[in-house]
């Protein structure tokens, strides 16, 4: 945290980057041209990165600048955004503001919001309580209105100072992605995919998209990233990952996401190949109840189908409740266990020939399944080129 660029650093790095002059930038900024240069100097070394090809005639942005620049104008309209939350007259711009605000009282107000109260913000951010209410109060005098109120349980953040602190984390976050973006920049981002994937996954979708781009674009390279829906919808708005293909999730207008169904999901009862209940033409709910299961984790939409299952009777005894596909496999391929699956899954899981579906209709509710992304990104032609077949590719289940 302590090696993160400050919001300053980042208005000078834009002003700069759009103007190609330092001259220039200082004017704008009212800064003198050393400021603005040891300023851009500083960024560069706590990117790691160098930002700018210096020339007689103006100082231009390199490929890590130009990643950097797009991040950054990011992460400015999310401060101006931000800023807009103020209430009463704008007479200083959003950005101006935004700039008076330091990483300790950003900090400050977070800890506070999440923690509930002074003392515990304190000790969470391992500083004094004077420091934490110094930092507290010159962020209420920086924006010009109250962030902070009394209650019976002490001093607490207000309708504002909450929606502020949720506003700044989000660009905590996006200033952090930079930074490790800026570190790790060693393959051009016009050659890159990087998959947002839920821990059970359309994977054969995914593989067959991945085989037909490698088809076409020979180099790109494709990191597929698996985790919750959450910690993914994290990394997507710190454009850790370019997109998330799997469930779609109803979300906050103000999260700034984009969502597109593409498919819907079925799910079926799964178990070995050769399991007794394979035998059977089709199998009835007592069937079902003879053998040990393995629960989808709670309200997860698998859970639900598993509810709706035995819905009107006694269910079965589950002795292991998990998200692991690698987990469900083995111990599915050595017991008599049953499970649900989704029919997506199951495309996948017969290429490994251990596990195949049972005789058994689950009536529920089909969830959405698709794509999400940011409001308004630009995907590059390689990734565009991706989304193009994996959609092509769900339409067959769509129209399934």
């Amino acid at each position: 945290m302590n090696n993160l660029p400050s919001i300053w650093q980042l208005r000078v790095f834009d002003c700069v980057a759009r103007l190609e002059n330092v001259t220039k930038a200082s004017s704008e900024l009212l800064r003198t041209q050393p400021a603005i240069t040891i300023c851009i100097n500083s960024l560069e070394k706590i990117l790691g990165a160098t930002l700018f090809e210096r020339s007689k005639t103006g100082i231009y942005l390199t490929e890590a600048g130009i990643a950097a620049h797009i991040r950054t104008q990011r992460i400015i309209e999310s401060l101006e955004g931000a800023m807009e939350l103020i209430p009463g007259e704008k007479k200083i711009a959003p950005l101006a503001v935004a700039s008076r605000i330091t990483r300790s009282q950003s900090q400050a107000l977070v800890a506070i919001h999440e923690c509930h109260s002074f003392r515990a913000a304190a000790a969470k951010l391992e500083i004094t309580d004077a420091s934490l209410q110094r930092s507290a109060r010159t962020l209420e005098s920086n924006i010009g209105c109250g962030l902070y109120k009394n209650t019976a349980a002490g001093i607490k953040t207000t309708d504002l100072g909450d929606a502020l602190a949720l506003r700044l984390k989000h660009v905590t976050a996006q200033v952090t992605a930079l930074v490790d973006a800026m570190q790790g920049f060693t393959y051009p981002r016009s050659k890159t995919i990087n998959i947002g994937v839920m821990l059970l996954d359309p994977s054969m979708l995914i593989v067959n998209a991945m085989k037909e781009t490698h088809e076409q674009y020979p180099d790109v390279r494709i990191a597929v990233i698996n985790g919750t829906y959450d910690s993914l919808v994290n990394k997507l708005l710190r454009e850790e990952v370019d997109f998330i293909v799997g469930l779609l999730k109803a979300q906050q207008s103000d999260m700034g996401l984009q969502q597109e169904l593409l498919y819907k999901e079925s799910y079926c009862i799964v178990a070995r190949r050769g399991h007794p209940l394979s035998l059977k033409s089709q199998l009835t709910v007592e069937d079902l109840q003879d053998y040990q299961w393995i629960l989808p984790p709670a309200s997860s939409p698998r859970r639900r189908a598993y509810e709706h299952i035995f819905a009107e009777t006694t269910t079965p005894p589950a002795l292991i409740e998990t998200y692991s596909l690698s987990t469900i496999r083995i111990s599915l391929a050595e017991s008599d266990m049953l499970t649900v699956l989704s029919w997506v899954e199951i495309l996948s899981e017969r290429h490994f020939g251990l596990l195949a579906p049972l005789p058994f209709t689950i009536a529920c509710e089909q969830p959405a399944a698709g794509i999400t992304t940011t409001r308004g990104k630009q995907l590059t032609d390689v990734q565009k080129y991706f989304v193009d077949v994996f959609r092509k590719n769900s339409a067959c289940l769509l129209n399934a």
